[in-house]
């Protein structure tokens, strides 16, 4: 049998480290998150369509926006929008006109958005995208369409918190400082009560929300009748 030169030992060794190297380098490309994985979400912020009211297309079937004007209908028109749903409390027909559009107002105050709120908005917004595209609004597209943009996101949509927070406060939808209590609403929000609630046909994460006295008064007052 051959004698092994030193020469020849020390190539095998460092033969073998190189394949030890190789084999850890590929066990960690297998097991770390893949960068285009870690920017998936970001690759899907929504779309600037408008910018003289800040409208944006966040889905096929939704999109966000400022307050609209009459001038602004024909835009709707061409996105195929069937539903807007207001979070300010003026009437959208004022702007609206004949335009064949149906309206749904929920009125909310960015530092008074509840549980429950968010909850109604995300069912509206669902059930109206089965009659075509839905636009939400509230006066500057920011505070109010932000957080609830930022929950359809987390709920309806699968996103994490930070992803949804990323988008928020980078995606279009103005400067962060006037953005404050929504992004405080979102930073303490209990997403999986959110979820829980919301697959489970809840009107809120607590039985002491005030929707179910709404709901109890409703249903008493049509037995009544």
């Amino acid at each position: 049998m051959p004698l092994v030169s030193r020469k020849n030992i020390i190539g095998l060794a460092a033969i073998g480290i190189a394949a030890t190297a190789f084999a850890s380098i590929d066990a960690r490309a297998v097991h770390q998150p893949s960068s285009s994985v870690a920017v998936q979400h970001q690759q899907q912020w929504a779309t600037q369509v408008d910018k003289h009211f800040n409208l944006y297309r966040m889905t096929p079937g939704l999109y966000r926006s400022a307050l609209p004007d009459r001038s602004d209908v024909a835009t709707l028109q061409a996105a195929r929008i069937g539903t807007v749903v207001s979070f300010i409390k003026d009437d959208d027909k004022q702007w609206l006109g004949d335009a064949p559009m149906r309206t749904v107002n929920i009125a909310l105050h960015a530092d008074r958005v509840t549980d429950a709120d968010v909850i109604r908005v995300l069912h509206v917004l669902e059930q109206a995208q089965t009659d075509g595209a839905v636009l939400m609004h509230c006066k500057h597209g920011r505070d109010r369409t932000g957080l609830m943009a930022a929950m359809y996101r987390m709920v309806i949509q699968g996103w994490s918190k930070p992803e949804a927070l990323s988008e928020m406060r980078s995606g279009g939808y103005g400067n962060p400082q006037e953005m404050e209590d929504a992004l405080d609403y979102l930073e303490q929000v209990d997403l999986a009560a959110i979820r829980a609630a919301y697959r489970a046909g809840k009107c809120s994460t607590t039985l002491f929300s005030t929707c179910y006295a709404k709901a109890w008064l409703q249903n008493v007052l049509a037995f009544n009748n």
